[in-house]
């Protein structure tokens, strides 16, 4: 029996490798100097979806971005304003 994958369905699988095994900064994904994410990265840009920042980096372009959403289901991350929300503050320590 031989099975047939579309490219689709590969991209979509590779586009979540990527969520979960390696790091995200807003649009940029570090490989981790990992050479399966270095092709992961590659293999992305060659279908317009990732571009390239240096050897270690790739950055998600708009196509890259809407195919995450509309054909894998992943929601753009927050970005959190760092002024709003919980800030943790250690309690002083008690003088003798």
């Amino acid at each position: 029996m031989r099975l047939r994958f579309s490219a689709p369905l590969i991209l979509i699988a590779l586009i979540l490798m990527v969520r979960q095994y390696l790091d995200e900064y807003g649009d940029e994904v570090d490989s981790r100097s990992m050479s399966a994410g270095e092709h992961a990265i590659e293999a992305l840009a060659d279908y317009g979806l990732m571009e390239g920042v240096n050897t270690r980096f790739g950055r998600w372009t708009e196509a890259g971005k809407q195919f995450r959403r509309e054909k894998a289901g992943i929601r753009e991350r927050a970005q959190l304003d760092p002024s709003v929300g919980i800030s943790l503050v250690s309690k002083p320590q008690p003088k003798d």
